[in-house]
């Protein structure tokens, strides 16, 4: 079903400019539209519905847009992890300078500080050329004293306007049920290398539909955790939540390696072909056979069983 509702945000030039910068043909498979304080939970729109960018005074017009993936809130260096120079900055340091100077403080106050940034994630991200930028002032009901965001339906009234400045449709991922991907939708880059669009989307989706925490053991230390891929990478609809696993990163590269595998009933099995290749595996064996440890407490968000059913026999020894 077609989005009936956007949002426009006031946008900073700086981060629009530089992420147009790095945009091919105008578009960027994913971006962080943060916000330097961990502030309430966007509700505002539903995944793959359309948030665009409005350039400040004087420009005062929509330039660009994304499809809405995901809210949440992030440390700042995981929030670089995730998406690096999507995050509107080239290098950390100014990543980190810039979320100072709208914290009025030094940028080793925030680095030491404690406090996470508002990570407003969209994928599929397009830069308007100028001369399709669409002036949008108090005429459309935008006034002088919004500082964040607006919605609007997009069947009615000004929203009309804005669904016509869509050109694509929101991606595949962000549907409601995850289906087997047969066709491989991959991009490759000149090199003739995988280009892997929306990886930083799907590894916090999935991360905080396990509530940050390893489906297997538990455990919660963010630097070790990956979202792992059921069924392998072969384009975006692959990056669909139901198609991930909250893994430990020893765990990840063994169940990528088949030497682990998760039923449709939720319990790991371990491969013996890890004792009989390592002649070692011990810690793992321990865990073989147990139910996993977190699941999603939303059960729209927990493994497609059919994928897990092709990762036992498709890549399990």
């Amino acid at each position: 079903m077609a989005a009936q509702n956007a949002v426009v945000a006031l946008t900073d030039g700086r981060w629009f400019e530089f992420l147009r910068s790095l945009a091919a043909d105008g578009r960027l498979d994913e971006v962080n539209f943060w916000r330097p304080l961990a502030q309430t939970d966007f509700r505002s729109l539903a995944p793959g519905e359309p948030f665009f960018f409005r350039l400040k005074h004087p420009i005062n017009a929509i330039a660009g847009y994304g499809f809405f993936a995901h809210a949440t809130r992030l440390p700042i260096g995981l929030a670089w992890d995730a998406f690096r120079e999507r995050n509107g900055d080239p290098t950390f340091e100014s990543f980190l300078s810039r979320i100072a100077e709208y914290r009025r403080e030094s940028p080793l106050e925030t680095a030491l500080g404690t406090r996470d940034v508002t990570c407003l994630i969209l994928r599929e991200t397009r830069f308007l050329r100028q001369q399709e930028w669409l002036a949008w002032g108090e005429d459309r009901g935008w006034h002088p004293n919004i500082v964040a965001f607006k919605g609007y339906d997009l069947t009615s009234g000004d929203g009309v306007a804005l669904a016509e400045l869509v050109r694509n449709g929101a991606p595949a991922e962000l549907v409601d049920e995850f289906e087997p991907v047969l066709r491989d939708e991959r991009s490759w880059t000149e090199e003739l290398a995988v280009a892997r669009e929306g990886q930083g989307s799907f590894r916090v989706r999935v991360l905080d539909a396990y509530s940050r925490r390893c489906a297997v053991t538990g455990e919660r230390a963010l630097p070790v955790l990956d979202a792992a891929h059921i069924e392998p990478y072969r384009g975006p609809a692959s990056n669909h939540v139901q198609n991930g696993l909250a893994l430990r990163a020893d765990i990840h590269r063994l169940y990528d390696a088949g030497y682990l595998t998760v039923t449709p009933g939720y319990r790991l099995e371990v491969s013996r072909r890890l004792k009989d290749d390592f002649d070692n595996g011990e810690v793992y064996y321990r865990l073989g056979g147990a139910n996993l440890t977190v699941l999603p407490s939303n059960p729209a968000k927990r493994p497609s069983p059919e994928a897990l059913e092709w990762h036992a026999a498709n890549v399990f020894r």
